[in-house]
This record gives structure tokens, C-alpha cells and sequence, in this order.
């Protein structure tokens, strides 16, 4: 066998060769392109075969979350002392996803992450700008949400998220103003 793609054959002291080329792009669907050529030594004709390709391309329809517009989740005014990383001062995270153009090739199989930064207490939850303040988020069932981690789901019954805040424990939560920021990601499968 010599190089990638080229073989030689000894047939009855001639030489029989054949290459052949085979090319596939992944990148926007799928094409193939199939070059044979066939040469025997001094031989004037060249031997030649007709070559047909099918297939189906699928373009993976175009999703928005939101709008496009940014999700806020006010929290409004919370007291330290009641803030149990349970319950107390739970809100929905407000956001829609919407896709448009061809979507019977997706079969509804999409998947949900949120990207952030936890703080340097408790796992899986979201840093605020208050060392001391951070933000559990949660799908509807109660399970939380794992950070840069996908969740599966199936369009369009996209997840409710809820957020809630979470103090650190043994500390006195100083007051004032707090800000959080995620990015919400949602893909087809």
C-alpha cells in the first residue's frame, strides 16, 4: 500500500492503479464528492461510471431566549435575618424560549445551561457581588441547577428556573444593594 488514498495492484505484470478520493464536510450539513479514476499502463480509454449522491440536509433552526432582551430577576427588599437559602425571597426567572424556522429536524431535543461563577462558600451556587450573599438556582422540581452544566429538555416545554438567595453560614449579612449575573445557554441536541 503506498500513500493515503492510492493503491497499487500488480495484475498479470501490469499495473493496475486506482485512486480514490473521498471528501466529507460536517460543517454546514453534508456533502461528499467521490473521484475514481482508473489507468491501465499504456491503455488509450478509461474506463468510466456514473456516480450519484442523496442525502437530507437539516440547518438547525434558529432559537432566542428571551427576546433577546436581558433577564432580571428582582429581589427587591429582602431582611438578613429571614433569608434561609430555602424559600424565603424565591423568585422565577422570567424568560421564553422561542425558535423559528425548520424545527422537525430537531424533534423537539434541546438543552438548557447556566454559565456563572460560584462564591468561595457552597457548591453550585451563584457569586454575587456580597462575599458573604449568593443566589441557589433551581428548576421547578426543586432540583438545583448545576452550574455550566446542560440540562436536557424537550421544546417547547423549556424549564421554569427560580432563584433564591443564600447567606453564608455563621456570618452577619451586611445590607445594601447586591448584584448577581449568569448566562442563560440553550441549544439543540
Amino acid at each position: 500500500m503506498g500513500d493515503t488514498g492510492r493503491c497499487t495492484l500488480a495484475i498479470g505484470g501490469e499495473y493496475f492503479l486506482l485512486g480514490c478520493a473521498l471528501a466529507a464536510s460536517t460543517a454546514a450539513a453534508s456533502a461528499l464528492t467521490l473521484l475514481a479514476v482508473l489507468s491501465f499502463g499504456q491503455l488509450a480509454q478509461a474506463a468510466t461510471v456514473n456516480v450519484t449522491v442523496k442525502g437530507v440536509v437539516i440547518a438547525k433552526p434558529k432559537c432566542e431566549i428571551n427576546g433577546g432582551k436581558d433577564i432580571d430577576v428582582p429581589f427587591y427588599e429582602l431582611n438578613v435575618a429571614d433569608i434561609d437559602g430555602v424559600n424565603y425571597g424565591k423568585r422565577k426567572v422570567p424568560y421564553d424560549v422561542s425558535c423559528s424556522g425548520d424545527t422537525s429536524g430537531m424533534n423537539g431535543y434541546m438543552k438548557v445551561a447556566l454559565q456563572g461563577y460560584e462564591p468561595n462558600f457552597g457548591t453550585g451556587l451563584l457569586r454575587t457581588d456580597n462575599n458573604d450573599l449568593a443566589i441557589k438556582l433551581l428548576f421547578q422540581n426543586g432540583q438545583q441547577v448545576k452550574l455550566n452544566e446542560w440540562q436536557n429538555f424537550y421544546y417547547p416545554n423549556y424549564p421554569e428556573l427560580y432563584a433564591v438567595p443564600v447567606k453564608r453560614s455563621g456570618v452577619t449579612l451586611r445590607g445594601g444593594d447586591f448584584f448577581g449575573s449568569a448566562i442563560l445557554l440553550v441549544d439543540v441536541q
